[in-house]
């Protein structure tokens, strides 16, 4: 071999052989029908864009995530780390024009430098929606009912969607009687997921036992309607309470429609204050300890190209998906009718019949050699019906 060569693949990426790819079709047809079902058309948009064009989404991680390179003309490109970002440029350059709401999803491979997690490497599979245009909370409500039939449709039984409000957790924080420079640290500790460096420098900062508690216990808050309530005790401030009363708006639309049982209210959820401004949401699925999906409202980034307007998503990590499957016994075992034909002594006899029953629709493998029946059995492969050739060109 070639010392220059090196066999296997980068750190992060793999290959996908005949049996998955078919599994990971499978899912991707039924989603794109919910989808499709619910009047949302496909945007396609390139792999690689401007860096400055994902500046927006990456800049919570200060780019660390993107695949970055110069094109021939000195160009900074990336390979595009997710998807929203790109959907809000095509929104704001191809359909300005257009009369919203645009309802618009995508099927595609993003790529992160992250370090690989389970069902997400350097490169995964995401598919999602965009709602564009709309800010009211039915369209909040439309975006977590429909993430929750692509799950159902997928053959997922046991799933639970948590829904939070970066609004109310915000309006907390403008409450405090902190400086912003305090407010920041704050969030901060939030957005790492640290409550013990959260409630240690709410302490320091803020002298009000009360106001402590309730600001901790605002992030404890997880289960139905009744949290919503508790919610409301809790606020410090009428932004607060605003913020409450449009989830619990959103989260009577989304019972009422049949999401109850599978959706749950969890102001525990906090992700980066600076892209969402609303409704937030993490989907489980049992066996698994992280999200398999997760969306939210991001009414900001459209007016990082030139053209403000509201939005709100999901996406939904296929690789991921495709392991709460397996791990649940219920992933995709996608079977196709298809031949094997052979023939003892003439190859050719065997290209002919299969010619046939592909003119028929069906999918078809002749074997390229003479071969015994026996052999044949052998090598045809599990599901696939082994055919003499020569017993089909007879009927013809």
């Amino acid at each position: 071999m070639n010392d220059s060569i090196r066999p296997g693949v980068p750190a992060g990426l793999r290959d996908m052989l005949p049996a998955e790819a078919a599994q990971a079709r499978y899912l991707e047809e039924k989603i794109r029908g919910v989808f499709e079902l619910w009047g949302y058309g496909e945007v396609v948009t390139p792999i690689l864009e401007f860096e400055t064009t994902l500046a927006p989404a990456s800049a919570a991680r200060e780019g660390q995530d993107l695949f970055g390179f110069l094109d021939r003309d000195g160009k900074l490109l990336a390979l595009r780390p997710e998807m929203t970002t790109a959907i809000a440029r095509v929104a704001a350059e191809r359909l300005a024009g257009e009369p919203p709401p645009h309802r618009l999803y995508y099927v595609g491979d993003v790529f992160r430098q992250d370090e690989s997690q389970e069902g997400q490497g350097r490169q995964f599979k995401q598919a999602g929606i965009e709602l564009i245009g709309e800010g009211n909370a039915y369209a909040d409500a439309e975006v977590i009912l429909l993430l929750c039939e692509c799950l159902a449709a997928a053959g997922l039984n046991e799933f639970s969607v948590g829904v939070g409000q970066i609004d109310f957790l915000r309006a907390q924080l403008r409450a405090l009687p902190i400086s912003d420079d305090g407010r920041s640290v704050l969030k901060e500790a939030l957005a790492r997921h640290n409550r013990v460096a959260f409630e240690a420098g709410l302490r320091a900062m803020v002298a009000d036992d009360d106001t402590v508690v309730k600001a901790m216990a605002s992030l404890s808050l997880r289960g139905g309607a009744d949290v919503l309530e508790a919610a409301k005790e809790l606020a410090l401030s009428d932004d607060a309470l605003a913020a409450v009363d449009h989830l619990e708006t959103v989260f009577g639309l989304v019972r009422q429609e049949g999401g109850a049982g599978r959706v749950l209210v969890d102001l525990g959820i906090i992700r980066r204050f600076d892209y969402y401004t609303g409704v937030l949401f993490d989907a489980y699925a049992a066996p698994l300890g992280f999200p398999i999906g997760g969306g939210g409202r991001y009414d900001n980034l459209l007016g990082d190209f030139g053209r403000p307007g509201q939005a709100a998503g999901f996406a939904i990590g296929l690789e991921r998906l495709h392991i709460a499957l397996e791990e649940s016994g219920a992933a995709p075992r996608p079977e196709v009718a298809r031949y094997f034909v052979y023939d003892e002594t003439e190859p050719a006899r065997a290209m002919s019949a299969a010619t046939l029953f592909r003119r028929d629709g069906h999918s078809a493998t002749c074997y390229l050699r003479p071969i015994s029946a026996k052999l044949a059995a052998r090598l045809a492969g599990p599901g696939a019906k082994v055919v003499r050739a020569s017993d089909i060109l007879e009927q013809e």
